[in-house]
């Protein structure tokens, strides 16, 4: 089963609104009867979480991504959603998997909210809004088609009190409703915000921006850094922030045939 990784637009923990964008790092997951020798956290609690609700049995995982982990690219929903759809598939159950996704990443400890707007966008593709609190999807679309996406991908997040965010929560509530208008404004304000508040460096931000970049800032909660241009404008862009790092070359992921089907039933 294929997810896709993702940047935030806006961060969801401040304020409960969050926004992901899926971009082109997939992540494939296969399960089969069997024992797994290791499981992350996540990984074992959806495992137990079927076999309790569904009785199903011991199950092998195996996990491919192109996301490094603690990168704030999604890694934790795309892998989640795919390992849900992959099991519901292979025993013919029937469960929301962007929400049942949510609900289990807060169980196991690695989301502070869920990250339902995260998980939407991993399995649909597009960009999500969401109110995590309730599991509340407000809207999908896709993301503009002539925009290049360049990421400074660094994994292993730092230890970070993320609790400070949420002493931020009318500024990122307004970041929410620009971005229902104006998504590329409110990924700038977003991910500045972030990197600021959070204490991350900002001159590979600043560098990219100076070279042309439309928006640019940190996505999730670090510490990968994105940059947006115009199509045929990244060069600059590119090399501004390879002195910090691999850099990626990406795209947006339109909303898939998943969506559509669930969408075509309200």
């Amino acid at each position: 089963m294929q997810t896709f990784g993702g940047i935030s637009i806006v961060n969801a923990i401040p304020s409960w609104y969050g926004s992901s964008m899926a971009i082109d790092l997939k992540v494939n997951v296969d399960v089969e009867e069997g024992h797994s020798t290791f499981q992350s956290s996540l990984v074992k609690t959806i495992l137990d979480y079927f076999r309790e609700t569904y009785n199903i049995p011991e199950l092998k995982v195996n996990i491919r991504s192109e996301i490094p982990q603690m990168s704030g690219l999604k890694s934790s929903s795309a892998v989640s959603t795919a390992l849900i759809a992959a099991i519901s598939e292979k025993f013919g159950i029937e469960v929301d998997i962007p929400k049942l996704s949510a609900i289990l990443s807060i169980k196991s400890g690695v989301s502070v909210t869920g990250a339902y707007d995260d998980a939407t966008a991993a399995y649909y593709g597009g960009v999500s809004f969401t109110y995590n609190k309730e599991f509340k999807l407000i809207k999908m679309e896709n993301f503009p088609e002539d925009i290049s996406i360049l990421i400074l991908a660094i994994g292993n997040r730092p230890n970070i009190d993320l609790k400070i965010l949420k002493k931020y929560n009318l500024l990122f509530e307004e970041i929410f409703k620009i971005a229902l208008r104006d998504i590329i404004t409110a990924m700038k304000l977003n991910g500045l915000a972030i990197a600021e508040i959070l204490g991350y460096d900002k001159e590979p931000i600043i560098s990219a921006l100076k070279n042309g970049a439309i928006a640019s800032g940190i996505s999730g909660n670090g510490p990968s850094i994105f940059a947006l241009c115009k199509e045929g404008d990244d060069g600059p862009i590119y090399e501004s922030l390879s002195k910090y790092g691999k850099v990626i070359v990406t795209r947006a992921v339109e909303i898939g045939d998943r969506y559509r089907k669930i969408d075509n039933t309200r």
